[in-house]
């Protein structure tokens, strides 16, 4: 049985090193881009990019090692590139990273056999090896979300005032049946009558909608074989200068930062 084992820890290994291939920049520029990084942020070990058709979608960042991970393993930190709330988070804690997945010299720059790929970058060593599809996450019902959208326009009134950058990113339990459970401002204050409006306009979207939520519920729980789990999803909502809303939210790989959240033993948070 060991003999066996240590055969499938090797071809594994073995595999993983056949798939990744060194990189070597052409463009001088993008090397120097990657060197100011690990020089600004020496809390950052790596990053890997997961690019699709050639455009980044999203990245991890690879951190110190925490206590409570396996010795030797890296502290990785997922943002999705397509969220608004992610991008918001990279910008104000990594600006270097995130202007270098805007950089069309960093894709240019590449000798790849694919267009799905993904770049891992550490201070002595770069890398591409293949990007493969991923599971099914947590998020927004697309029509609903576009309805719950008009509806914040619709009832907007000049005196609904932010108090703040105009931007609210909270964090929330989705049940099973897609309606919001516990809930966190992560950006933002709970004071604003900004909170309070899209709140207001929730509760009343959900009313609306009682008799059909599995239908045009605003959120769509994880699923696994067709069954909803309880899940995790982040919000990103911004009232924009021309008085209409965005909004946009993300359900993969994110940690659970609601603080006083319960786990009903029943009925366990699934995280992916």
């Amino acid at each position: 049985m060991k003999l066996i084992f240590c055969f499938l820890v090797i071809f594994i290994c073995f595999n993983t090193a056949l798939a990744q291939k060194k990189v070597h920049f052409r463009n001088k520029h993008v090397r120097k881009d990657i060197a100011k990084i690990f020089e600004n942020y020496p809390d950052v070990n790596g990053f890997q990019i997961n690019f699709r058709n050639d455009t980044a979608e999203s990245i991890y960042i690879l951190g110190k090692i925490e206590d409570n991970i396996l010795k030797g393993s890296k502290y990785k930190t997922y943002y999705s590139l397509k969220y608004a709330g992610d991008l918001f988070f990279l910008k104000k804690k990594y600006s270097l990273i995130e202007k270098l997945t805007k950089n069309k010299e960093l894709v240019n720059s590449i000798d790849r056999q694919s267009s799905n790929f993904i770049l891992s970058v550490e201070a002595q060593s770069i890398s591409i090896k293949p990007l493969f599809d991923g599971s099914v996450f947590c998020g927004f019902r697309h029509s609903s979300q576009l309805k719950f959208q008009k509806k914040l326009n619709a009832n907007y009134k000049e005196t609904i005032v932010p108090s703040g950058d105009s931007i609210l990113i909270l964090q929330a339990i989705v049940n099973r049946d897609g309606s919001l459970g516990k809930k966190m401002l992560l950006h933002g204050d709970e004071d604003d009558k900004l909170y309070s409006y899209i709140c207001d306009n929730y509760q009343d979207y959900n009313q609306e909608n009682k008799a059909n939520l599995n239908t045009k519920g605003l959120f769509l729980p994880y699923r696994s074989g067709g069954t909803p789990f309880t899940s995790i999803i982040e919000i990103f909502v911004r009232l924009n200068p021309d008085r209409t809303f965005s909004v946009s939210g993300s359900g993969r790989e994110r940690k659970l930062r609601i603080k006083d959240y319960k786990e009903d033993p029943n009925d366990p948070l699934q995280l992916f």
